[in-house]
């Protein structure tokens, strides 16, 4: 058993406990695990944890985004609470999926849809199983751009337990969409995971996951790292649904990897959590490859949302499409912050990015940094970032049909919140995603 790291750089005590705890939950992780590979791996993760600790509002990524409610309660890693069939039922879609669950960050055989029956070239296995860490941590680091920045992927490095590899071989098409539920049971609970989807030449899928609570009084914490490969002509469809109980923590960190005429589009939702933070690393590796990134959110409260984006693309003819929009009440903040990086062998790269915020309260406040970095010469690249309140001509208009005042706000902002959800095929996944934000917005 190793003994915890010292910490290089000095934090505050209530950040310096929150640190040593975390670490001697690592501790307690790697007494038990019999893979020497992934115990040095995690030792590795726990060393680097310990010189990084937790980001303050000095750093620049994370000025408008406080820690100070996550820092203050030490999340546990205990075991699995009771659920029902019941409960997990009535988190499922109304249209046809694959199943996944995983009941307080641990995969759920008993709630999960049978692994032993899989279409032909599709197999999901389990992270530990599939994951080859002998490769070390640095190898990881190399692989995942900027996690080295990041404090909550470290923090998984050291701490998950469990996840999902999802693997297609060539030309492997799933009909059914994968569904991949994250449920939170228990209270100051640390759900864990760390994912990896594999999509080889010509593979197709659709991948849901969402992040829900069992009731409205738990203060629990998601971590989820996942990591996507898309090999050439592959093309993978990917929502994420955020909506969480309004004290639970969510922290979602995805590394994408696309080749030659690869496909990838991903949509997030979100709308629980008192503080969350989900966000994209993307890289276009190849030529003539394809990108969407989308979000609609809706926070109200004190609630703190944070989505963001890092886009590179890196060879001739990429198209990156993305469209972010955030409705804000009471006094909720809302962070956005999204970069398209061109290197100087992109040439023909067509990047857009567009960001909107809508303030329905005067108390409720917006961060928004979009950026360009163009290496290249020949490219087509935009961005945009606007923020305000609903116009008293679109109230006038609506109320001169006949539309009451407040009728005709909720109609606004509705139109104003689905429309990243526009570009997805699939209309039953459509309308139950837009159920989910008429939901909370007519709360």
């Amino acid at each position: 058993m190793t003994t915890l790291s010292k910490p290089i750089k000095k934090h505050s005590p209530v950040a310096q406990s929150a640190m040593n705890f975390y670490q001697q939950q690592a501790e307690t992780l790697m007494a038990s695990e019999s893979d020497s590979a992934l115990v040095a791996f995690r030792q590795q993760a726990s060393q680097h944890f310990a010189e990084q600790g937790f980001p303050t509002r000095r750093d620049e990524d994370w000025k408008y985004t406080p820690l100070n409610a996550f820092l203050q309660t030490h999340y546990q890693r205990s075991g699995v609470a009771q659920v029902s069939e019941a409960d997990i039922k009535s988190f499922l879609p109304p249209f046809e999926v694959m199943h996944l669950v995983f009941v307080d960050g641990y995969f759920s055989e008993r709630f999960s849809d049978d692994l032993s029956v899989l279409p032909a070239g599709l197999s999901i296995e389990s992270v530990k199983d599939a994951l080859d860490f002998e490769q070390g941590y640095t190898a990881f680091l190399s692989h995942e751009m900027g996690i080295e920045k990041e404090a909550f992927g470290t923090l998984n490095s050291m701490l998950f337990d469990d996840g999902v590899v999802i693997q297609l071989e060539p030309h492997c098409v799933v009909e059914r969409p994968i569904l991949c539920t994250y449920v939170q049971t228990q209270n100051e609970h640390a759900n864990t995971v760390r994912n990896r989807v594999t999509l080889a030449h010509g593979a197709q899928l659709t991948l849901v996951q969402q992040h829900v609570s069992l009731n409205e009084k738990l203060n629990a914490f998601d971590n989820v790292v996942t990591e996507i490969n898309v090999a050439e002509n592959a093309q993978l469809n990917q929502v994420v649904l955020q909506s969480l109980n309004p004290l639970a923590m969510y922290f979602g960190l995805q590394f994408v990897d696309q080749a030659k005429n690869s496909v990838f589009r991903t949509h997030y939702i979100g709308l629980g959590a008192s503080i969350s933070r989900h966000q994209n690393v993307l890289r276009m590796a190849d030529e003539h490859i394809e990108s969407e990134q989308s979000s609609a959110c809706f926070a109200n409260g004190q609630q703190i949302m944070d989505t963001r984006t890092h886009t590179e693309h890196q060879a001739w003819w990429g198209t990156s499409r993305q469209l972010h929009k955030l409705v804000l009440d009471d006094e909720a903040v809302g962070v956005f912050n999204g970069m398209i990086k061109v290197a100087r062998a992109a040439q023909k790269t067509d990047g857009q990015m567009d960001n909107k915020n809508l303030l329905l309260s005067n108390k409720a406040k917006v961060d928004s940094k979009p950026q360009l970095e163009i290496y290249a010469d020949d490219v087509k690249c935009s961005h945009g970032s606007a923020s305000g309140q609903i116009s008293d001509e679109q109230i006038f208009y609506l109320r001169a049909r006949g539309i009451n005042a407040d009728d005709a706000r909720r109609l606004v902002t509705q139109a104003f919140l689905l429309e990243p959800l526009e570009s997805i095929s699939s209309m039953p996944m459509r309308h139950w995603l837009a159920e989910k934000l008429m939901h909370k917005l007519n709360a």
